[in-house]
């Protein structure tokens, strides 16, 4: 399976920032300083018309997760080419078919837990931007159907046997680094990767409960 792992700051709802009530947090620097993130839109279902034959018209979630370098200098591309898989996708602009899995820490408990994910999605190496009316505009490097995507409520994420998501300062041999990208590579050579990887797959693909993907702020 095409995965790839991205680390977002945390919300209940992906739905835009709606202060008192749900507003980004554990985010980084950048968040802390503005109480905004650019991933705050991650699970809104948007309508989207397409000019190609590879996708059609429809609702769509648009997923961003943030590529700048850990100097936070630059802006880098997200390399595809690193997604199981795709190793001859570094000339292509988007790959299709990747499960992706964004993840976030858990304000409570402190430990990155699954907090959603896009089925069947693509994803771009550069940032897109979708432009609406009013003169919103919005970027984004994955977009997957509505009926493809799930949003964990907020108190699932908390269950660690199910949702944690290693990271590798915390003394794993596998999970994010310094990067919001984890791309899961080595799980030939690394069984204790694989049987991680083989458990999660499993439970997202078994996965019937609630998803709020169609619920908003009260």
């Amino acid at each position: 399976m095409r995965l790839l792992f991205c680390n977002v700051a945390w919300m209940k709802y992906y739905k835009g920032r709606t202060p008192g009530v749900d507003v980004p947090d554990m985010g980084g620097a950048y968040v802390a300083e503005t109480g905004c993130a650019h991933e705050d839109f991650n699970f809104f279902p948007t309508p989207m018309v397409f000019e190609d034959h590879f996708m059609t018209d429809g609702k769509y979630c648009l997923g961003f997760v943030e590529t700048k370098a850990t100097s936070g200098s630059k802006v880098n591309q997200l390399h595809i080419e690193r997604i199981e898989g795709c190793a001859a996708c570094g000339r292509e602009e988007f790959v299709d078919d990747v499960l992706v899995v964004y993840c976030a820490a858990q304000p409570s408990y402190h430990f990155t837990t699954v907090v959603g994910w896009y089925k069947h999605a693509r994803v771009f190496c550069g940032y897109q931007l979708a432009e609406f009316e009013g003169g919103y505009e919005q970027s984004y490097n994955a977009i997957a159907r509505v009926e493809d995507c799930v949003l964990l409520p907020d108190t699932d994420r908390s269950e660690v046997t199910k949702w944690k998501v290693p990271r590798r300062n915390s003394g794993a041999s596998f999970g994010f680094g310094r990067s919001n990208i984890w791309f899961a590579e080595g799980r030939d050579e690394n069984p204790y990767l694989d049987d991680f990887l083989r458990r999660l797959e499993r439970t997202i693909l078994d996965y019937q409960g609630e998803n709020w993907v169609d619920k908003f702020p009260d």
